[in-house]
């Protein structure tokens, strides 16, 4: 991904989340991103393209910013903890504070956007397995592996996204997660 097309998803970020994915058009993401419609068409061929590499470079933003934090951290629970800070609990806060949350969530069920989601999902999934791999003797004792725990885990963090319906429930889910997550790592 180019840099020009950086500056382009976050001007389309910042579009969606101030019209809505439906409302929002080429023409309004081309004015923010202080580009002709012709010169956004040049590089993608319709809102949909837009929205779906905005959620890819999204996913690999927040992998990276994570992977970083955690570089510093030993422990799995302080780095569980830091997963809810730089992922979980902004992204909810950013959903929760647009009035078009489900309007930009339901954008995600277009062919590109399901194929997005799914890139994303596999950095979270590798990501997650990587942090897990360590507790491995442990997840085999419970008949799980790494990977296996990841996709769960995964999963269920993009279940709290969308069911949680305030912060204190974000967190006290969270916190059954992250409780399941540290049984399962330790040794039987």
């Amino acid at each position: 991904m180019t840099d020009d097309n950086t500056a382009i998803l976050d001007a389309a970020l910042q579009v969606f989340l101030r019209y809505g994915f439906k409302r929002s058009t080429m023409g309004d993401i081309a004015k923010a991103a202080g580009l002709s419609r012709q010169s956004l068409y040049a590089r993608f061929a319709n809102k949909d393209d837009v929205y779906a590499a905005g959620l890819v470079l999204h996913a690999r933003r927040t992998v990276a910013s994570i992977t970083e934090a955690w570089a510093g951290i030993a422990s799995l629970n302080d780095r569980l903890d830091c997963l809810y800070e730089l992922s979980l609990r902004p992204t909810f806060e950013m959903l929760r504070a647009n009035p078009d949350a489900a309007d930009i969530i339901d954008a995600a069920e277009t062919p590109s956007g399901q194929r997005a989601m799914e890139d994303a999902r596999r950095q979270k999934i590798a990501m997650l397995t990587d942090l897990l791999t360590p507790f491995a003797p442990a997840l085999h004792q419970h008949g799980q592996t790494p990977a296996d725990v990841a996709r769960f885990t995964e999963t269920a963090l993009h279940a709290l996204l969308t069911t949680a319906d305030s912060i204190e429930a974000l967190q006290q889910q969270f916190a059954s997660l992250k409780a399941a997550l540290m049984a399962l790592t330790r040794p039987a």
